[in-house]
């Protein structure tokens, strides 16, 4: 099928396309800006430039989708809630909606609009189960989600043939990005606790089930109306904290009084205040399984990367270039320097083998903000042209494990790179200097994505 996508560049847009691309789908995405959009994006696709927010956009393309997932909308946790954030968070998906479906009416081939929402639709609804049914609840992020829903579901801009779906979800949780990623470093610190009383009911949903339901969808035509994308086992927010500090290793902190989330978050610290007891039945009985049904599973899968006291950082990266020529390029020792920024000074040194194999070491030096650092590193794992891992053995680092990952993605190679490391003198290295050293790593991969996208340059338009 040929489907549309807002909100690719997000979370969950970015996983729902790499899985929608494994299926054989063509994927158009629209974004404001093409270039960050390409760069971004970890799937092969057509981008069509434009606004959704400024109004409606006219494209020939747009005559060819048969289904649209509508993921766009502003993070509603970034900053406080103030009288224009307040109305960006609305108008990015009220009117947003409607401006992307009066782009549609030209698509006679259109099928399905698949619209994301939230379970803040419910509002504080105590110890309530709350179905699709339910009723909604009276503050901002209700009635915004209220306006969100009736902008698909009651548009008269779409045939009455076109299917309609919401999906209402809960907290996302993922191993990289989300909810989950600012959580975790005061977590492990032992600093983080529950939120006001702790009492409050949190409706979650692992990512990998969450694009599972998204695709049912296209799969599933008796598929119609709100579906409540959330686990099976709900949580009090208490229940939450206590099993993330088991999965990362710490203990807890104390709460935090929900006077001093009001003072600190303003009116967004309803969002983690308000209690929600959200119900999956209406999508298990389609007969849906969910992969991560208990919260213990989910948090162990999300946090398997940060045991005893490891970071992680994770970066991906779409080329449109077979892995036959990828890997080649990144098996090359010499080819390090080539992406690394200049002013770390990165050398080769010496390597014990010619060519790359198990149990290759490298030696190279470089400087750290100036200062010189020798770094031996040895080849774990070689398996081309799918994945190697390295890991230093000598170097500024208490561990360094880092494994390259080639996977095939519609017609090209999706690359990544899982970086394991900890920093020395265990938790006062972590937090002295923790945040700097992930700005540098990031920066780092940043200049890297940047020089293969010149060496395997992309025709995506």
């Amino acid at each position: 099928m040929k489907i549309l996508m807002t909100g690719a560049t997000g979370l969950i847009g970015k996983e729902l396309g790499k899985k929608l691309i494994q299926k054989g789908h063509q994927i158009f995405v629209i974004s404001r800006n093409q270039e960050k959009a390409q760069r971004t994006l970890p799937f092969p696709c057509q981008v069509i430039e434009g606004d959704l927010s400024a109004g409606k956009i006219e494209n020939a393309n747009l005559a060819q989708i048969e289904a649209v997932f509508h993921l766009a909308g502003e993070n509603i946790g970034d900053g406080r809630w103030t009288s224009a954030k307040k109305t960006r968070i609305r108008n990015s998906r009220v009117q947003l909606t409607k401006n992307l479906i009066q782009s549609l009416e030209q698509s006679a081939r259109l099928k399905l609009v698949v619209s994301a929402s939230a379970t803040g639709y419910y509002g504080d609804q105590a110890n309530t189960e709350l179905t699709e049914q339910s009723d909604a609840g009276g503050d901002f992020l209700a009635k915004v989600c209220v306006d969100w829903e009736k902008a698909v579901l009651e548009s008269p801009g779409l045939r009455s043939d076109v299917r309609r779906v919401v999906i209402r979800t809960g907290v996302v949780l993922a191993p990289f990005g989300g909810a989950l990623d600012k959580m975790k470093p005061i977590f492990q610190t032992g600093l983080g606790g529950a939120l006001g009383s702790g009492e409050q009911w949190m409706s979650w949903v692992h990512l990998e089930d969450l694009i599972q339901i998204y695709s049912l969808t296209l799969d599933h035509r008796e598929m119609n109306g709100v579906y409540n994308a959330v686990a099976p086992e709900v949580c009090t927010n208490r229940e939450f904290s206590q099993k993330l500090a088991q999965s990362l290793g710490s203990r807890m902190g104390p709460a935090v009084p929900a006077w001093v989330l009001k003072i600190v978050l303003g009116e967004m610290a309803a969002v983690v205040l308000s209690s929600q007891r959200a119900s999956c039945g209406k999508i298990q009985k389609l007969g849906f399984q969910f992969q991560f049904s208990g919260l213990e599973e989910a948090l162990k899968n999300c946090c398997q990367h940060l045991t005893d006291g490891d970071q992680a950082f994770y970066a991906e990266q779409f080329v449109q270039r077979p892995k036959s020529e990828v890997f080649p390029f990144f098996s090359e020792a010499k080819n390090l320097q080539k992406i690394t920024p200049e002013e770390l000074h990165f050398n080769v040194i010496r390597s014990s083998t010619a060519a790359i194999e198990e149990g290759t070491l490298i030696d190279y030096r470089l400087k750290i903000h100036g200062v010189p650092v020798s770094w031996r590193t040895r080849i774990e794992t070689w398996n081309p042209p799918d994945h190697f891992v390295d890991t230093q053995l000598k170097g500024p680092y208490a561990k360094w494990h880092h494994t390259h990952s080639f996977v095939d993605m519609g017609g090209g190679t999706l690359m990544s790179d899982l970086v394991r490391y900890r920093m020395p003198l265990g938790c006062l290295g972590r937090l002295a200097a923790g945040p700097f050293v992930r700005k540098d790593i990031s920066k780092i991969f940043a200049y890297r994505q940047q020089v293969v996208e010149k060496i395997f340059p992309s025709s995506r338009s």
